[in-house]
């Protein structure tokens, strides 16, 4: 499996959906961790994390007759996984106690009647797997496949665009099949307004050297 590179995914995306993107998409390289700790209350608190609220849905430790374990070439779940569906709850929805900039997670076996919706505090983007299914309302992340392939999953990168940031997501199916797979979550926080005063002052400070170190 090759994965689309952030760039080149995010870049497609906002030519497809122009200036009113609330939320960009791309299918990512396999991520590392560490990941947050996914339990039946939803995402753990972890470090500056507030954590996030899960309602609908069901957390699973192992694979079900349903649902499978996210995995696959290169990705493989770390601890639980979510499913959503008939038979574990549909919708679920994860819904952060504070706005975090961006989320990333393992989708496993995408398919066609996955649906994400994710809501930002600038409205929602909603996102779906195979690319035959998107619309001007729901963008598709290009996945290498969407066919149901237990032994597939591909992990995804959300980003809130401009000034917004991610309240929640949701994840669902249409019509109403078994099931919605995800693992392996991980968020960027919203800097704190003395993060960004930093920020500008080490840009400040990077600005003086160059004009410092420019010939006569």
């Amino acid at each position: 499996m090759k994965a689309v590179t952030p760039l080149l995914a995010s870049a497609a995306l906002i030519a497809m959906l122009g200036a009113n993107a609330q939320v960009v998409g791309s299918t990512v390289s396999p991520d590392p961790g560490p990941f947050l700790t996914l339990t039946a209350a939803g995402l753990a608190p972890s470090g500056s994390f507030a954590g996030a609220a899960l309602v609908g849905g069901t957390v699973f430790g192992s694979d079900q007759a349903f649902a499978d374990m996210p995995k696959g070439a290169g990705a493989a779940t770390v601890g639980n996984f979510l499913a959503a569906g008939p038979t574990a709850g549909s919708p679920a929805t994860l819904t952060f106690v504070a706005p975090v900039k961006d989320v990333s997670f393992l989708w496993g076996s995408p398919d066609l009647y996955n649906l994400l919706t994710v809501t930002t505090t600038a409205g929602t983007q909603t996102f779906v797997a195979d690319p035959s299914l998107a619309n001007a309302a729901a963008a598709s992340l290009g996945f290498a496949q969407a066919t149901g392939n237990q032994d597939f999953s591909q992990y995804v990168h959300l980003v809130a665009q401009g000034s917004s940031s991610i309240l929640s997501l949701r994840f669902d199916n249409a019509p109403p099949v078994d099931a919605f797979e995800a693992s392996n979550f991980r968020v960027t926080l919203i800097p704190e307004p003395e993060t960004y005063a930093l920020m500008l002052a080490g840009l400040g400070v990077v600005g003086l050297i160059a004009r410092r170190r420019r010939p006569a």
